[in-house]
């Protein structure tokens, strides 16, 4: 793999994408999710990709003039700590508001969980710096897993390509050289084991 292609997989799969395209996925899950009235899909699905990932992105140029960060890529942790806690308001505030819109609990969970992974890499910003696109993929793989387990679909083939997808991620961030691999490794179980316990147990 190329350095280009490494950086299109890293778009595609950036972290801030996940949330909606993990909805999007529960929209085709054989599930009771597949048969809510489209304008409430239409308006979850906003409400997730505006709060997740519209709004966090117009941060970025803010973020940079104000020399809080470098560039995107953010390679030192403490660079990390203002944008994830400002990210993690904004998952807070996606919850808050989908819940007072009445989002089925399974939406609700789903984006619960990403807001707590997000808490946690911020977090652990604070001493080490781990991959929060490893956190994302693991985190949605994690969630597919649980959720396939509490409402009885077969969500298999989302979970294969989720599982693919987060093997090419995190070889395009190593490609990238933005991560050594333990960072890879401790990212991705660090989103896995967040949204499966909190979806399957809670």
């Amino acid at each position: 793999m190329g350095t280009k292609a490494a950086k299109i997989f890293s778009i595609l799969f950036h972290p801030l994408l996940l949330p909606s395209i993990g909805i999007i996925i529960l929209y085709n899950s054989g599930s009771v999710l597949e048969f809510l009235p489209f304008q409430a899909k239409k308006i979850i699905l906003l409400v997730v990709s505006v709060s997740t990932f519209v709004l966090p992105l117009t941060f970025v140029p803010f973020f940079i003039f104000q020399k809080i960060i470098k560039n995107v890529q953010m390679q030192h942790n403490k660079e990390r700590l203002i944008p994830f806690f400002v990210t993690f308001v904004l998952y807070f505030f996606c919850y808050y508001l989908l819940q007072r819109l009445g989002a089925p609990q399974t939406i609700t969970k789903f984006l619960f969980a990403a807001t707590c992974s997000v808490l946690i890499l911020f977090l652990l910003s604070f001493k080490w710096k781990i991959s929060a696109h490893m956190v994302g993929i693991g985190g949605l793989i994690g969630a597919l897993i649980a959720i396939s387990f509490r409402l009885n679909v077969n969500l298999e083939y989302f979970i294969i390509a989720a599982i693919i997808a987060s093997g090419i991620v995190g070889y395009s961030r190593l490609k990238l050289k933005t991560h050594e691999h333990y960072q890879i490794y401790i990212g991705w179980l660090t989103g896995f084991f967040t949204s499966f316990l909190i979806i399957h147990f809670f």
